[in-house]
């Protein structure tokens, strides 16, 4: 009797196990994951020895801390290299390298060195996070994407390293400084540990090694692991898959059209590059192109910037990088594809073809749902910090969606406003920065009910004036 108890206990436990893990979707497991390791990051933070003897921060400043470093965003309410010390400065350079190539990656190299497989919920998950479509050669994949970071950020060390004693700097600490800014810069943070006051590399802005070596980093990290492999895996450019064409043409064309424009705008004005001479002008615009799509690294003052430039700025946080990259935003396939579908649409064509391949109705609904959701979080969080912030006058309304931009695309570029806003102004952009490198697509399709079932009904089509 002892005996059937204990049998029918276990059978109950596990059944209750396994429908937990049922709803345990693979949109669900991400959205946990990053939630739990920003939770401990938060926690680390706060303790006394993270921060320096004279400086301290409550437990908002501290979540507000590690979520931007998780969420590879880089905005900050204080200071990094003012408050926190060399642990807490370690806290934060671990969560950035987590944050950025994903706690999934991570796992996944980690049981490959072990010589353990993957399990079908494993690679599920991890083809969510890189945004890939099949599971095919996962394992190996996660392999080639830490040798490509691990490589791609040891040869960044040595360069920065060199940059920033050329500028003066002891030895050991421009090692410091190389090893915490090639990771920031590569897994596109945007956080640094050179201002003490909260001017990012504005003091490095004529060191061209330094500027260059970020802006490379920033660019390898925002092509995406996938488009990196293709590349690295076959040197022509025939021969890359469509989806790594689209990347590499659509990154070049908003990187350089964005410095040009840039250029344009600022080349006159004695705020920003205007004192500079032709190469130093090209090199910081270049440089704030690059980090304008999700990086956060200023060698400018954002705020005193044309209106020209801070709108395009808008613009190019917004579209952010390519999918499965380190960097947020809706994606630069994703304003290709909405382009293409205009085109065809002009055209009365009812298909794009391209490289002789169709893009298909799914791809162009993923591609819709994905603007109109970060455009509705957008909305909803504006309206939200409005009313916080109503005491603060109008003039502010800039500065406020700037920041806010910057928050959903994790691209961590400022205006100062960050550290004055309310608690609730600061939760709204936790959940801004949250959403944004979770993707508010892959959010919401965690809470909704998939129907898998193909129905055999097929309906009229709706004939709606447009």
């Amino acid at each position: 009797m002892q005996r059937q108890l204990k049998l029918s206990d276990s059978i109950l436990t596990r059944s209750r196990k396994n429908k937990i893990i049922s709803h345990l979707t693979t949109a669900r497991l991400l959205l946990f994951g990053f939630l739990l390791i920003i939770l401990i990051g938060t926690l680390l933070l706060l303790l006394p020895f993270s921060t320096k003897k004279d400086k301290s921060i409550n437990f908002i400043d501290a979540l507000f801390t590690a979520t931007s470093a998780t969420c590879v965003t880089g905005l900050s309410v204080t200071p990094t290299a003012g408050t926190f010390s060399t642990f807490g400065q370690i806290v934060i350079l671990v969560l950035i390298q987590i944050g950025g190539l994903g706690f999934m990656t991570f796992t996944s190299f980690f049981y490959s060195m072990l010589g353990k497989k993957l399990t079908l919920r494993r690679r599920l998950t991890m083809s969510e996070e890189m945004s890939q479509n099949s599971m095919q050669g996962l394992k190996s994949i996660a392999i080639k994407i830490m040798i490509l970071a691990l490589g791609a950020e040891t040869i960044g060390i040595v360069f920065l390293t060199i940059g920033f004693c050329i500028q003066g700097v002891p030895f050991g600490t421009s090692l410091w400084y190389g090893l915490f800014h090639s990771v920031s810069a590569f897994c596109n943070a945007g956080f640094d540990i050179v201002s003490v006051t909260g001017v990012s590399l504005v003091d490095y802005n004529n060191n061209y090694l330094i500027l260059i070596t970020l802006a490379l980093l920033i660019g390898f990290g925002g092509l995406g692991f996938i488009a990196l492999v293709d590349v690295f895996e076959h040197k022509k450019f025939s021969k890359w898959s469509l989806h790594t064409k689209v990347v590499v043409v659509m990154t070049l064309a908003l990187t350089f059209g964005g410095a040009f424009i840039f250029w344009l705008a600022e080349r006159k004005n004695p705020d920003t590059i205007g004192n500079m001479s032709l190469l130093g002008q090209w090199v910081n615009c270049y440089f704030h192109s690059v980090s304008n799509r999700t990086a956060g690294f200023a060698c400018i003052p954002v705020d005193k910037m044309r209106n020209l430039s801070i709108s395009l700025s808008m613009a190019l946080m917004f579209i952010g990088a390519a999918p499965g990259s380190t960097g947020g935003g809706i994606k630069v396939t994703t304003l290709y594809i909405l382009i293409a579908y205009v085109i065809a649409t002009l055209k009365q064509k009812k298909e794009y073809v391209v490289d002789k391949k169709s893009i298909g109705t799914n791809i162009l609904a993923k591609a819709s749902s994905t603007v109109l959701l970060a455009m509705f979080i957008l909305f909803i969080s504006a309206m939200l910090i409005f009313t916080a912030e109503n005491n603060k006058g109008t003039e502010n309304l800039l500065m406020l969606i700037y920041e806010q931009i910057s928050a959903y695309s994790t691209c961590g570029l400022s205006m100062g406003v960050t550290s004055k806003m309310s608690t609730l102004s600061k939760l709204v952009i936790i959940i801004d920065m949250y959403l944004g490198r979770i993707g508010a697509f892959t959010f919401f399709m965690s809470f909704a009910k998939s129907n898998r079932e193909i129905s055999k009904i097929k309906y009229p089509e709706a004939n709606i004036n447009v």
